[in-house]
C-alpha cells in the first residue's frame, strides 16, 4: 500500500477531535467505503488521558468497513510508539497519528498494519 485515500471532512474531524480533546489524546476508528476513508467512529466509553488513550472492545461494531484507527498525539510527534506498533499489528491495516497542533495535513501520518509509512491524498468535495 503506498497511499490511503480520506474524505476531506473526515480528516478535518479527526484534526478538530484532536484539539479538543488536547491534552489528551484521541482516539477513533477509521470507516473506508471503497477506497477512501470516509468517517471516523468514536465510540462510547472511550477513555481520552494524557498519554493514552483506548476504545472499549465490547463496544466496537461488527462491521467489515472498519479498517484501522486514528488517536492523536499531545506533542508534534506523529510516529508511532512501541506500544501503537504493538496495536497496529493486532487489528486493522491503516493506522493515523495526528501529532500537535492538529491544524493540517503536515500534522498527520498514516502507517500500515506493520508501522511503515503511508502516504495520505485528500478527497475533496465539490458542490454542483
Amino acid at each position: 500500500m503506498d497511499s490511503v485515500s480520506i474524505k476531506e471532512v473526515a480528516l478535518q474531524f479527526i484534526l478538530a477531535a484532536s484539539r479538543n480533546i488536547y491534552p489528551n489524546e484521541f482516539m477513533g476508528l477509521l470507516r473506508m467505503e471503497g477506497d477512501v476513508i470516509t468517517e471516523v467512529l468514536v465510540l462510547p466509553q472511550s477513555i481520552w488521558g494524557e498519554s493514552f488513550a483506548s476504545i472499549s472492545s465490547a463496544h466496537i461494531p461488527i462491521d467489515n468497513t472498519i479498517v484501522g484507527s486514528v488517536h492523536s498525539h499531545p506533542s508534534p510527534n506523529n510516529r508511532p510508539s512501541e506500544t501503537d506498533l504493538v496495536e497496529f499489528g493486532r487489528s486493522g491495516a491503516i493506522h493515523m497519528i495526528a501529532g500537535y497542533p492538529y491544524r493540517g495535513m503536515g500534522d498527520i501520518a498514516c502507517y500500515d498494519h506493520s508501522g511503515n509509512k503511508v502516504g495520505i491524498e485528500v478527497v475533496y468535495e465539490t458542490g454542483d
